[in-house]
């Protein structure tokens, strides 16, 4: 018996201590892993990318540096076409990217009489910041770059609209917890709240293990960001009127359609002016795909073969003159080339909200 009671002692004792060292260990774990995930985010290098570049357009639409406050950090962006007349959209861009992530987007835009806001979010490309912070951060950047239009006399009188994919999704959406005049939103693939989207990138990479960290995962961001760490985009969307145009990929992987998704919390949304577009057709349902015509994905399958093979004949190590060459016969604007029903029936949605 008394060897017993002494094993389950030790057994007790040791639990106690991994418990212990869990507690402790976790906090920084998180941490370093927050860091990992939303660690700075640089421009592609021109002459390597397929990414369409401001260099590549600059002699058919003028722009303008801007910068303003979040926080402390300046972020920085560009002001584009400034004597369009329609109005000004702003653009929230995606986890991973930067002010001239969309220019496509913003071409797009412009080409209709806009003129466009692009910026770059805490920890993005030229702004400031050591990190991306945290999915939360989207929400504040976006409520300085709309202080900062509201400062500007310039815009007075200007139907302001929002656009944004994913991480700016959410932002363009969360947005409504503060208090500004927007004339219209259209979110692409956004989320509707940042713990549940944290927890499913968690589960995709750890499996069940996420539960146990849990709680020192909101901890973390709720002693980083405060309240905000609570906004929802369908709270925020319930406490307003103005026109909100949600759009969606049902092949979405990323922020999966039928769970974290502002679209799958669409039986609560009460707000009578939000809309609703699925897209189904394959190639233009995922994530990023959504946003690319059937001609693009076309072109960029030949592209991408060309690169495997490439891959193949140096055996992952392609000479960076044969790799500028390959990047150098890749035609941009086709491989770019947008969704027309896509930016179709945001460009109709921004023009009714007018109306209402």
């Amino acid at each position: 018996m008394k060897t017993k009671r002494k094993v389950r002692k030790i057994v007790g004792i040791v639990l106690l201590a991994a418990a212990v060292l869990f507690c402790i260990a976790s906090p920084i774990v998180v941490q370093i892993l927050f860091n990992d995930t939303f660690a700075r985010t640089m421009p592609p290098e021109p002459g390597l990318t397929s990414s369409i570049l401001y260099e590549d357009i600059a002699d058919r639409y003028d722009r303008e540096p801007v910068s303003f406050l979040s926080g402390e950090n300046t972020l920085t962006g560009h002001l584009y076409c400034g004597d369009n007349a329609g109005g000004l959209v702003v653009i929230s861009h995606g986890l991973g990217g930067g002010e001239g992530s969309y220019l496509p987007e913003m071409m797009y835009f412009a080409d209709h009489g806009y003129q466009v806001l692009c910026f770059s979010n805490t920890g993005c490309w030229d702004s400031g910041g050591k990190t991306c912070v945290g999915l939360s951060q989207s929400v504040l950047d976006l409520d300085a770059a709309l202080t900062w239009v509201e400062g500007e006399s310039r815009f007075d009188g200007l139907p302001v609209f929002l656009f944004g994919h994913s991480w700016g999704g959410y932002a363009v959406t969360a947005i409504f917890h503060f208090d500004h005049e927007i004339a219209a939103s259209a979110s692409v693939a956004g989320f509707n709240d940042a713990m549940p989207m944290i927890l499913s990138w968690g589960r995709d990479m750890a499996g069940p293990l996420i539960c146990l960290e849990t709680p020192f995962i909101w901890l973390n961001q709720k002693l980083t960001f405060g309240d905000t760490f609570d906004l929802t985009a369908v709270d925020a969307l319930n406490s307003t009127d103005t026109p909100v145009l949600i759009l969606h990929g049902d092949a979405d992987t990323t922020v999966g359609y039928d769970t974290v998704s502002i679209i799958s919390q669409k039986d609560s949304i009460t707000n009578p002016h939000v809309q609703y577009i699925t897209f189904r057709a394959d190639r233009q349902n995922g994530h990023n795909s959504i946003f690319y015509s059937q001609a693009a994905h076309d072109y960029t399958d030949g592209v991408n073969e060309a690169g495997s093979r490439l891959e193949e004949q140096y055996d992952g190590d392609i000479p960076e003159e044969v790799l500028r060459a390959y990047y150098a016969s890749i035609d941009k604007f086709r491989a770019r080339e947008l969704n027309g029903d896509l930016m179709e029936s945001i460009l109709t949605f921004y023009r009714q909200s007018l109306q209402k």
